[in-house]
């Protein structure tokens, strides 16, 4: 096994003129004016005004609690926010090494600040186009910045995303039964069974690679057959080095939960536990991958209102009524979402990567 590895690490194969072909320039200003972007966006705020009209909130009232936030502790759920990119482009590095983009297989990777500006700015692709397209913006801005194989970049990206996943759902689950005592209420069973499937489609996936993977690539097109042996090699090369990567990974989750506790402690809400904070901020997250807005435009937000509701009527979480979920999931997106948006466009316009 150490063999066929080593000898995958050092073939390298140089990208063909059909990997070219397939991405080919892929331009973020053409892509955000397409029909389905548009779209995606009035779908996220054709749910944004259901969920306002169908809630009693006081816009007056949200507006002057969200004014009433205490700065500081505001400031510290930004700054955990962008220190989890650093985790973040850390954890990447180590699976571009796992699959030989090495100095000594010919590779000159960005160095750690310039992979962080690669992810940041496939989050801000995320966050302007529907459908995950910011993963595939990562896999193009690495091969035109170190000139790699984007099949087998989009490999390690894929193998992210199946430890994500899988470490998210275990995780919200746990702590979501730890907040609920056990038990199963209709919002946590419908998290539960949306984490479910995906998990089940990453196994069933993981495990038809593995099993089936000379049959899935007869099944490939002759042209496109190259590519997807670079895909496969870099989805598998990527599971090296797994008790780093778990660590990273669960430090990514973990930031996650420290940004809205200090979203919460700026809003004075007290005695929030840590299951209640991990199991609140990976529901969001779940959520995130739902390909039908920006980023889970639309639906995170109601999702954090009507768990902060149900929460509070529950008496888990004191002092939280309509007008508080909303004022906290107008504060957490304004972190999660638009600020990304903001720092992500600076960071495009004056990026020589892109």
């Amino acid at each position: 096994m150490i063999e066929r590895v080593d000898a995958a690490l050092e073939e390298q194969p140089k990208p063909e003129n059909g990997e070219e072909g397939a991405i080919g320039d892929i331009s973020l200003e053409r892509r955000f004016f397409k029909p389905q972007t548009l779209i995606s966006f009035l779908v996220a705020f054709a749910i944004i005004y259901f969920l306002l009209t169908k809630i009693n909130i006081d816009f007056g009232q949200t507006f002057q609690r969200v004014k009433g936030a205490n700065p500081l502790f505001y400031l510290l759920a930004l700054l955990v926010f962008y220190v989890s990119f650093l985790v973040r482009g850390w954890r990447w590095q180590v699976l571009l090494r796992n699959v030989g983009f090495r100095q000594r297989h010919g590779v000159r990777l960005p160095a750690l600040g310039g992979l962080v500006e690669i992810v940041l700015l496939s989050w801000f692709a995320n966050c302007i186009m529907p459908a995950k397209l910011g993963d595939a913006y990562r896999g193009y801005l690495l091969k035109k910045s170190a000139g790699v194989s984007f099949s087998k970049t989009m490999g390690t990206v894929v193998a992210e995303r199946m430890v994500d996943t899988v470490m998210l759902f275990v995780l919200m689950a746990l702590a979501g039964l730890r907040v609920f005592h056990g038990t199963v209420p209709d919002a946590f069973a419908s998290m539960l069974i949306a984490g479910a499937v995906l998990v089940f489609v990453i196994l069933f996936a993981f495990v038809v690679m593995i099993r089936f993977s000379a049959a899935v690539k007869f099944l490939v097109p002759q042209r496109f057959k190259p590519m997807y042996h670079r895909f496969h090699e870099g989805t598998f090369l990527s599971f090296q080095n797994m008790p780093l990567i778990v660590v990273l990974s669960g430090a990514v989750w973990l930031s996650e939960a420290g940004r809205l506790w200090f979203v919460l402690a700026a809003m004075g809400v007290p005695n929030v536990g840590l299951s209640v904070v991990l199991f609140v901020a990976l529901a969001g997250s779940l959520l995130t991958t739902l390909p039908f807005t920006p980023a889970g435009l639309g639906v995170v937000e109601s999702a954090l209102i009507g768990l902060f509701i149900l929460l509070g009527s529950l008496g888990i979480v004191q002092g939280v009524d309509e007008v508080m979920a909303a004022s906290i999931a107008v504060l957490d997106r304004l972190i999660s979402y638009w600020s990304l948006v903001f720092i992500g466009f600076l960071v495009y316009v004056i990026s020589r990567k892109r």
